[in-house]
């Protein structure tokens, strides 16, 4: 029924039963274990070596990346457009919370030349009170007023998970040790 130039295809083997064979002989149990054996702890020395070496460059391009301002090598944590809203946010403010640090390094030393049981000292002691209850208040105040711009710009579902922390901590730091680096002058608020 086939022409001469049609190739014949190979009918596989049927045994007594009337079921196809496959055409080879079942591998040996052994065999099949053996070739999907692998070495349960490879070199130990050497891949933690590759790995410390992989996520130190990882590390050092992010850590460039921070300092230059280029979002797509930052971590993660830093990236997108809602990340970058608060960050201007943060950085366009000029703002008491960041020379909190710096005001409590220069109370922490005049309260040690100043002894406390003085007029001197009770009043040190009471201006550096005010100034971080100020500095809370400025900082509540800041993050309702930037939750509310965000809210108008991006919606609501969009507000990043730990926002609040993430801006918080960017307030209170110096502004020159900020990462990554302020991109924007003070007084430059997105739009």
């Amino acid at each position: 029924m086939s022409d001469n130039n049609t190739p014949e295809t190979e009918t596989p083997d049927v045994d007594a039963t009337g079921t196809a064979k496959k055409g080879r002989p079942t591998p040996k149990r052994k065999d099949q274990e053996a070739a999907r054996r692998r070495p349960v702890i490879a070199d130990t020395k050497a891949d933690k070596k590759a790995q410390r070496d992989r996520q130190r460059v990882q590390r050092e391009k992010e850590f460039q990346a921070m300092r230059e301002g280029d979002e797509r090598n930052m971590p993660l944590e830093h990236r997108g457009p809602e990340r970058r809203f608060l960050r201007d946010y943060v950085d366009a403010r000029t703002a008491p919370g960041e020379f909190l640090l710096p005001m409590s390094i220069v109370f922490v030393i005049a309260s040690l030349a100043v002894p406390a049981s003085s007029w001197a000292g009770f009043a040190l002691i009471i201006l550096f009170y005010v100034i971080v209850i100020g500095v809370a208040i400025d900082t509540w105040l800041m993050v309702r007023r930037m939750k509310k711009q965000f809210i108008a710009k991006f919606g609501a579902k969009r507000i990043p998970r730990g926002w609040t922390f993430y801006v918080i901590a960017r307030h209170l730091n110096v502004r020159r040790f900020r990462a990554p680096k302020p991109v924007v002058k003070r007084g430059e608020f997105p739009v």
